[in-house]
């Protein structure tokens, strides 16, 4: 062990400073990479265990982990617990099974502990406490929702239903972000479908600044129903703008082009009932015929009687008949019956301007300045632009659509740039080959003040290394090689190829070696 050291001394010695550097440099780098591999492995990697939790919570939570002896870490000022990972989903199980984190209030675990004696009262109350903690529970599951507070009243029963009173409930909410109008919804709904007989407009959410998210009342609704058809129309004009533009766009040129839509709606809901007579289409439904026939015999003014008993006979009495014949037929008309209910929003008119860029043309005076000189767009074309927009926006003529599409030159940036006319002779040169002509500059210079001088010191390292090889000789005297041999002003014995050769005689390997060195460089 001790002979490895030395060696190690040995070879530093004979290195030159540079050299020694650079190896130390090497080796603080191998070092510090396997301390860096070596304390990655070690280290422990903390996940979070909960997030959010009130100061009951996370106060209980810890003594638990203090009880199991096991490390973690406080984090978010002490709503937030991390524990190593590979314990992480055992601890949750563990303190699910322990009902940790319990959250803030109480839930139905109320009920867990029935004491005797018990008034009716106190259990309706705890029924109420139970529901406020579930329901704030419930709402501490969206994301958005930091902290959550659920205050439900109970009216009392009557047995009069004219002063019976419905229940009502208000939701405080801490929040992480700001929370969309849709999950505010959402959160009435929760709570009004989880008390009995609570109605959504009996609800009230406000979050901790003091700002209404919702408040139940009749102008809070038509408020929300406002926002909604408002954000209904405006995504139906996007969607119809961004169609026409990305046509126009890659016809004319992406920022050459301005489209506005505007639509008019109809929120109001409609219900119509029709009914439709075809007086053609005639069938027979039913039919009833009476024939009806009498005779009728005159008689004179003498009646047969007991004393008159022949008066029927009188030779001029006169018979009279009367035929009668009824036909009623009843027929059933053809009807349609149509009940049509509008749809909420229903597009009543679309109005589509666009205005196009035209082209430009770039002019040279006589002193050689550039201008751009504008060039509006043919009839032809902006009569198929208008075509394009039509088809584009769905055009209907029943709805009076109005489209308009006209050609305006655009105001240009200060910082605009003309176009260049094509360049000759040497100016056509320099602008295809000047900026190749300037890389290779730049790799020129480098080449000669970087790399050259760094060649130049690497081999002058080598040359002193096979210096040192040819030391002194058995009478001290020093070899240079590839040069006269001087020592003191005195002429040194032998030449240099001479004293190569017997050097090369007493040590076959070293000069071997040297050699080799040569021949790489080469």
């Amino acid at each position: 062990m001790f002979q490895f050291f030395q060696q190690i001394r040995d070879v530093l010695a004979k290195m030159p400073l540079s050299r020694k550097i650079a190896v130390g440099a090497l080796l603080f780098v191998v070092i510090s990479l396997f301390a860096g591999i070596i304390f990655w492995s070690n280290m422990v990697e903390y996940r979070s265990l909960y997030r959010g939790l009130s100061p009951e919570d996370a106060s209980q939570v810890v003594t638990r982990l203090k009880e199991l002896k096991i490390p973690y870490k406080l984090e978010s000022g002490g709503s937030g617990i991390s524990v190593p990972a590979d314990k992480l989903y055992d601890l949750r199980l563990s303190m699910a099974s322990e009902g940790l984190p319990k959250g803030s209030g109480v839930g139905f675990e109320i009920f867990n502990k029935t004491e005797f004696g018990t008034t009716e009262f106190v259990q309706k109350l705890n029924f109420q406490r139970a529901l406020q903690g579930e329901l704030a529970r419930t709402i501490r599951e969206i994301e958005e929702v930091r902290d959550a507070r659920v205050l439900i009243v109970m009216p009392k029963d009557s047995v009069f239903v004219e002063e019976s009173k419905p229940p009502s409930a208000s939701v405080l909410l801490k929040l992480r972000k700001t929370l969309p109008q849709s999950q505010v919804e959402a959160i009435v709904h929760l709570v009004a479908s989880s008390v009995e007989d609570l109605t959504p407009d009996r609800v009230t959410v406000v979050d901790s600044r003091g700002k209404i998210l919702s408040s139940g009342t009749p102008e809070d609704a038509d408020k929300q129903l406002l926002n909604s058809q408002l954000s209904y129309k405006l995504a139906y004009e996007r969607n119809v703008t961004q169609r026409i533009q990305s046509m126009l766009e890659r016809i004319v040129g992406q920022g050459k082009c301005i489209v506005r839509v505007t639509v008019d709606m109809d929120f109001s809901r409609v219900d119509v009932s029709e009914e439709l007579f075809d007086p053609d289409g005639q069938v027979v439904r039913s039919r009833q015929n009476v024939a009806e026939k009498s005779d009728k015999t005159n008689v004179g003014p003498d009646k047969i009687s007991s004393v008159n008993p022949l008066a029927d006979l009188d030779p001029n009495r006169k018979t009279e008949s009367k035929q009668r014949n009824d036909d009623t037929v009843n027929y059933e008309i053809s009807r349609t019956t149509r009940r049509t209910t509008r749809p909420l929003g229903e597009v009543m008119r679309i109005s589509v301007a666009a205005v196009l860029d035209g082209t430009y043309t770039t002019e040279i005076s006589e002193d050689g300045t550039r201008s751009r000189k504008y060039v509006p767009r043919s009839a032809e074309e902006m009569k198929l632009f208008t075509t394009i927009v039509r088809q584009a926006m769905g055009y209907s003529s029943d709805r009076e659509d109005q489209v308009s599409v006209e050609s305006m030159p655009f105001t240009m940036d200060d910082d605009w740039e003309l176009e260049q006319p094509p360049a000759k002779g040497v100016d056509k040169l320099v602008d295809d080959y000047g900026k190749l002509g300037l890389n290779l500059l730049a790799i020129l210079l480098v080449f000669l003040f970087v790399v050259r001088p760094l060649i130049r010191t690497l081999r002058e390292v080598n040359q002193q290394e096979e210096d040192d090889i040819f030391d002194e000789d058995d009478d001290g005297v020093t070899v240079s090689i590839g040069g006269d041999a001087q020592a003191d002003g005195v002429l040194r014995d032998g030449t240099p190829q001479e004293r190569a050769m017997r050097l090369v005689r007493e040590d076959v390997d070293k000069a071997a070696n040297i050699i080799k060195g040569w021949l790489g460089e080469e």
